[in-house]
């Protein structure tokens, strides 16, 4: 989790899940009044990037007792840390944009899908930046997991919206002048898509 890199994203008009950072429990029960339930809550601390690896992320939190118990845990694990206090988006698809500056090609935005999988599966397409509509629908079509995608079992994603948000970190990547980016996981459903985790290398 990079707060730095939800800041570059939110002013590029790219959607983020709600979040807040918070440090004692009352500002957590009062930050609960505007994110709801159900929440996540996130150590934050940049020498963390795995943060599920470490145990560093409380899911599913359904009510206050719940909420106050995972902030508990993770301040007596982590010590005086600052938390990330997230709307957990439980509807959608896991997937992942990224960005790097090819020594070759220059930049490029990948695609594909997201969550623990990413690593394992490695069903990614890449762009040279910018984009376009056409070249989204072939990163698509390139996955091993398009399906998934296009629609399966009931479950859909909003293409538009997808395809929006793809072509707007194709831009994105090339304005800030990124070198590393993974945006991962994005929730994709029929709605649109939100972006959970963020990190960004300049």
């Amino acid at each position: 989790m990079d707060m730095d890199a939800f800041g570059v994203l939110e002013r590029n008009g790219i959607k983020v899940a709600p979040y807040t950072v918070i440090k004692t429990k009352s500002e957590l029960f009062k930050a609960v009044e505007k994110i709801g339930y159900p929440n996540v809550l996130k150590v934050w601390d940049k020498s963390i990037i795995h943060k599920t690896d470490v145990g560093g992320v409380v899911l599913d939190n359904f009510s206050r007792e719940m909420m106050e118990t995972g902030f508990d845990h993770l301040k007596s694990k982590f010590g005086d840390v600052d938390i990330l206090l997230q709307k957990e988006m439980k509807k959608g698809i896991e997937l992942y944009i990224g960005g790097m500056k090819d020594p070759t090609f220059g930049y490029m935005v990948l695609f594909g899908i997201g969550g623990i999988y990413v690593e394992v599966f490695k069903d990614i397409s890449a762009r040279i930046c910018p984009i376009s509509e056409n070249d989204v629908k072939d990163m698509i079509n390139e996955l091993n997991a398009k399906k998934i995608i296009l629609g399966f079992r009931g479950k859909q994603v909003n293409i538009d919206e997808l395809s929006s948000l793809i072509i707007k970190v194709s831009k994105m990547i090339e304005k800030e002048k990124i070198k590393e980016l993974d945006l991962n996981p994005v929730k994709a459903d029929e709605n649109g898509c939100y972006i959970i985790d963020a990190r960004i290398v300049r």
